[in-house]
């Protein structure tokens, strides 16, 4: 899998919650159980939305009984499949990064016209990354500050390592100044 997922950077989301309003915009339209994907996290001093990583491994549909979450190789995400969901929560607490959760879904029983019985049923959502949608992500499209990026492993691991090298530099600095500087 090439694990694409969409990460947040904390120091230029706002907290304007758009991201999730095109989240439930983008599933109301096409799914049926109207809930965004992704939730925000607000601190005193940050916020961000938590979104589901696509982990390789993926503990929430290794920890699924009845594979309602699996491996989409084709295209390289966790998937879900709501029907086979028996909400017993083992994807949520599985999940490493807490994007997992259990919404209630409206079920109608019916035999012929008669409906015979109305309920709410927990099933699992987490993100798709739209992949229905040419463009993308609906929150990485609508986030207004462009806090919300779309990427895969290599990217990542591109990112962690010019972090790495900015770190040695600052470091590298740092240990030429002199330990107790004499003070005038």
């Amino acid at each position: 899998m090439g694990n694409k997922f969409v990460i947040a950077d904390p120091g230029v989301c706002i907290g304007c919650k758009t991201c999730m309003a095109a989240c439930l915009a983008k599933h109301d339209v096409c799914e049926d159980v109207a809930q965004a994907r992704l939730n925000l996290v607000t601190t005193l001093s940050v916020s961000a939305p938590i979104v589901c990583h696509h982990c390789a491994d993926a503990p929430c549909a290794a920890a699924c009984p009845t594979g309602a979450l699996f491996l989409d190789p084709e295209h390289d995400r966790v998937g879900v499949r709501a029907e086979r969901c028996i909400g017993c929560s083992s994807c949520v607490m599985a999940c490493p990064y807490g994007a997992v959760t259990l919404a209630a879904k409206h079920v109608t029983s019916r035999i012929g016209n008669l409906v015979v019985g109305e309920s709410d049923k927990p099933v699992v959502v987490k993100c798709d990354l739209c992949v229905d949608r040419a463009q993308g992500p609906a929150c990485v499209q609508a986030c207004p500050t462009k806090g919300l990026v779309l990427v895969d492993e290599s990217a990542l691991e591109a990112g962690v390592k010019q972090k790495n090298i900015e770190a040695a530099r600052a470091a590298e600095t740092l240990s030429s100044l002199p330990l107790n500087p004499v003070l005038a």
